[in-house]
């Protein structure tokens, strides 16, 4: 093959000789170069290497692991907070219920969430529940009755 002066503005002179030097390669070389395989053979120096990134990977998802754990007992430390303060919110909510009037506390029994009815009724002392049952509207009354004994089969009672 013939060498072939080639110029790049942008290149110089040294990637000039470096390509002069890659086309001037003789068909047999570039035959072995292309015929030669791209990973090294077993038991060379890559094995070795390739333990090392391995290792490197480990330490890297053990350093992760690590501070994932510590972001979940963050998250447990918080969630028992909020759950002891959602605990302490319930016991006073109960409390203004127990204290109110009967009537009054049935007549916003009647249309609040079922689920906060349940919590409060499960957390009432019964015979103050059962005062403000009286005045519960009777459908309500019957849906409550049937989430506290847990009968799912019951459901739609009242009607």
């Amino acid at each position: 093959m013939n060498k072939t002066r080639v110029r790049f503005s942008f290149c110089g002179g040294m990637a000039a000789l470096l390509i002069l030097s890659t086309l001037s390669l003789s068909p047999e070389a570039s035959a072995a170069s292309s015929a030669a395989p791209a990973t090294s053979p077993p038991g060379s120096g890559s094995s070795a290497g390739e333990e090392r990134r391995l290792l490197l990977m480990k330490q890297d998802l053990d350093r992760e692991i690590q501070k994932n754990k510590k972001i979940l007992g963050e998250i447990e430390k918080k969630l028992a907070l909020y759950q002891s303060l959602k605990k302490k919110n319930v016991r006073r909510l109960v409390r203004l219920y127990e204290s109110m009037a009967p009537r009054t506390a049935a007549s916003q029994i009647n249309v609040m969430p079922e689920s906060l009815r349940l919590t409060l009724f499960s957390g009432m002392n019964p015979r103050k529940a059962s005062r403000i049952m009286r005045y519960v509207d009777p459908r309500v009354a019957a849906k409550i009755s049937v989430e506290m004994a847990g009968d799912s089969s019951a459901r739609g009672g009242g009607r």
